[in-house]
């Protein structure tokens, strides 16, 4: 029902001046209508000026538009050209359309489907009535209830028109469910131990009985819309889809059909199908019985009488009836025992009487849950006699007897289960703070390699979101360089227990980091799974790299030190003999190096050794490899080098040396000589050490005959 906030038809009476109609000075005002397009079917109208409150005709009763404006419903006022005059901004938002489009245009224009208005305003100016309702469906299914107010002159003539339109889809779709369910309801028998179901005009469910549910095994989210024929065997479906549409076309249709259980056996049913009618639509009541049903009932209808005290006093529990007033009216030995009263005591008491003060509300809520929906379960306390206070889990459902309703439970004793799962909740807690707790990644990956449980580190190290990381390939995380290597490890700890490996992993915002990683196996209930934790190391890694390198560098000129060019020309030397590639070797000294020293202070010695270092990385190549063997001596390896060109390239250095100035602190200017001794490999070299002596020899030649040249070792063999 709509709200006004305002009287709807005083207002009008009294603000007739308000609305732009055909004899009104405001009318006058508007533009001359266009004429029509060719070939349109109508006037196309011309823009009406909405009322403001600066009109010079305006009588000052401008608040009812106002008041419009105010409501949730869509309304508009139209004259009897049927154009918007007014509407408000909730028809604006229910059309679509800016307010700017709206007001002046024919209302059928801004909104075709509603065409249930025009009527009436018709009817309206035939009969000359004043007030009109009428149901009419717009977009999406909506159904509107429009409350039509016509207003006309003195003379009688039609003046304009008010549209109030209510939304009545939910009440629309409430009253079409009530009466599916009355029709339900009188169709079933209560109790009725068969697998009920209801399926619209595509076979697909709308209702189900709990036996239904149960037997398939799944909930009302997954039946709600599922077609009946998922829920039968490959082949009966088209025999079931086709007597689905038979009882729809002659009202009534049986058949039988294997139904799939929830554990995906199948049993034949028999089914019997009716249709049922309501104003909302056509739909069928299908309710199939097993075969296992069907004998049981003959049997159980026999016995019942004889078991059903068996039953209730064999309970594992206490078992218990209630009225309608959650009054006991029937119970067995274990709550007699439980309670410790006698019958006496326990007739017509209050079941919540047995409960725990503290979770009596509860129960009650419960209580009423499963009188209205038929079903309530809960886990609560109750005092005993002679064991405390005990943790019981509640059944509760509902029954009827002549129309009467009952509700009868079982007890069932979970205090057990209940301090277990509450030391399981601990352990979960002291796990998980441990967990967290370890300085790195920690990690379970299943025998996939896909993550199934971590810690927050690896949550901030990648970025992702516990959704986003179950499941995810451990794999995605290392850089794709390494995943071979990763997927390496992690088949080698499956394979024997344990593994580990540094791996480079993409993070989040700190780039590519080095991990040292672990992997030890596992195994629950038969499953493999790795554990392992992931510690950054990459600061120490390049810090280990920068003492590495400090080890093997020449601080001062930045080239091999003695040791490590010793190493890496023996493992040339042995790489060239066994290839019998050509080897070349170079041993260097600066000329007068005492000199500069005494002459300019040991800074130039420093800067003429830095110099010489520079110069020969210049016109040295990539794979040569040169050393600093002591003072102001150095070596040259040149791989894949003879002779001839080893001695070409020992001038062009020795040139540039000696054409290089010296950056001296001072204003003075020095430049550096250096003396060069070149052999090369020969079939009588034992070794490297005898490469260098033939070099060191040639050297000495170079200083002894005068300096700043070149000397050849002699390249023959001794005999």
């Amino acid at each position: 029902m709509i709200k006004h906030r305002v009287k709807p038809m005083q207002p009008i009476v009294r603000t007739r001046r308000r609305l732009a109609h055909p004899g009104h000075a405001a009318a006058q005002r508007l533009p001359a209508r266009r004429p029509p397009a060719a070939g349109a079917g109508a006037e196309p109208a011309a823009p009406v000026a909405r009322p403001s409150r600066q009109d010079p005709e305006s009588d000052g009763s401008f608040e009812w538009l106002a008041a419009f404006d105010e409501l949730d419903e869509p309304v508009f006022i139209h004259d009897r050209d049927f154009r918007i005059l007014h509407c408000n901004p909730a028809y604006a938002a229910f059309a679509g359309q800016p307010m700017e489009a709206i007001v002046g245009r024919p209302y059928w224009q801004v909104f075709p489907k509603l065409a249930g208005p025009l009527g009436n305003c018709v009817e309206a100016l035939r009969r000359g009535s004043t007030a009109q309702k009428s149901e009419l469906t717009a977009a999406a299914g909506q159904v509107f209830l429009s409350h039509d107010i016509t207003a006309h002159r003195p003379s009688g003539e039609f003046w304009y028109s008010r549209h109030m339109m209510e939304n009545i889809s939910a009440r629309r779709d409430q009253e079409d469910a009530g009466r599916l369910k009355g029709v339900l309801a009188g169709a079933v028998l209560a109790g009725l131990p068969g697998y009920l179901a209801v399926v619209d005009r595509h076979h697909r469910l709308v209702h189900w009985n709990a036996e239904f549910s149960a037997y398939t095994g799944r909930g009302d989210g997954q039946l709600q819309g599922l077609p009946l024929a998922e829920l039968v065997v490959d082949f009966d479906r088209e025999r079931l889809a086709a007597k689905l549409d038979e009882a729809f076309a002659a009202g009534r249709a049986e058949g039988d059909a294997r139904l799939v259980d929830g554990r995906g056996n199948a049993e034949r049913c028999l089914f019997s199908v009716r249709a049922v009618s309501t104003n909302g639509g056509a739909y069928l009541a299908w309710l199939g019985f097993g075969r296992s049903i069907m004998k049981q009932l003959e049997s159980d209808l026999a016995r019942e009488k004889a078991f059903s005290d068996t039953i209730v006093e064999s309970a594992p529990g206490p078992y218990y009836v209630v009225d309608q007033h959650a009054n006991l009216v029937r119970w067995n030995h274990h709550l007699r025992d439980l309670t410790g009263l006698k019958d006496k005591q326990l007739l017509g008491m209050p079941i919540l009487a047995a409960i725990h003060e503290d979770d009596r509300p509860l129960a009650a809520a419960k209580f009423l849950a499963a009188v209205a929906m038929g079903y309530a379960q809960l886990e609560l306390r109750m005092p005993t006699a002679t064991r405390g206070v005990r943790v019981f889990l509640k059944t509760a459902r509902r029954f009827e007897i002549g129309g009467v309703p009952y509700v009868a439970g079982f007890c069932v004793d979970v205090t057990e289960r209940k301090e277990a799962e509450n030391a399981l909740a601990k352990q979960k807690a002291f796990a998980d703070a441990l967990v967290n707790s370890v300085p790195g990644a920690f990690y379970v990956v299943d025998h996939e390699g896909s993550y199934y449980t971590w810690n927050s580190y690896l949550n901030r190290l990648t970025g992702l979101s516990d959704d986003e990381l179950r499941g995810r390939s451990s794999l995605l995380t290392i850089e794709e360089k390494d995943r071979p290597p990763a997927a390496g490890a992690m088949k080698e700890a499956f394979d024997t227990g344990y593994a580990q490996a540094e791996l480079h992993v993409l993070t989040r915002d700190r780039g590519v980091r080095l991990y040292f990683m672990t992997a030890r196996r596992f195994e629950v209930d038969g499953a493999a799974y790795l554990v392992g934790v992931g510690v950054d190391t990459t600061d120490r890694g390049e810090h280990i790299q920068k003492l590495e390198e400090e080890a093997r560098t020449d601080p001062l000129t930045h080239v091999a030190n003695r040791s490590h060019f010793l190493s890496l020309a023996a493992q040339e030397f042995a790489r060239s003999r066994r290839y019998e590639h050509p080897l070349s070797l170079w041993m260097i000294d600066v000329d007068h190096f005492k000199s500069i020293n005494d002459s300019y202070g040991h800074h130039a010695g420093d800067v003429a050794l830095e110099s010489l270092a520079a110069v020969s990385r210049q016109t040295l190549r990539d794979w040569d490899v040169m050393g600093r063997m002591g003072g102001e001596e150095f070596a040259v390896l040149l791989p894949e080098t003879d002779a001839t060109q080893a001695l070409l390239v020992a001038e062009r250095l020795r040139q540039k040396v000696a054409a290089a100035e010296l950056a001296l602190e001072s204003e003075d200017s020095a430049h550096l000589t250096v003396s060069i001794g070149v052999a090369t490999m020969r079939g009588d070299d034992r070794d490297v050490e005898c490469l260098i002596d033939r070099a060191d020899q040639a050297l000495l030649e170079a200083k002894r005959t005068g300096r700043d040249k070149v000397c050849v070792a002699p390249t023959a063999e001794r005999a």
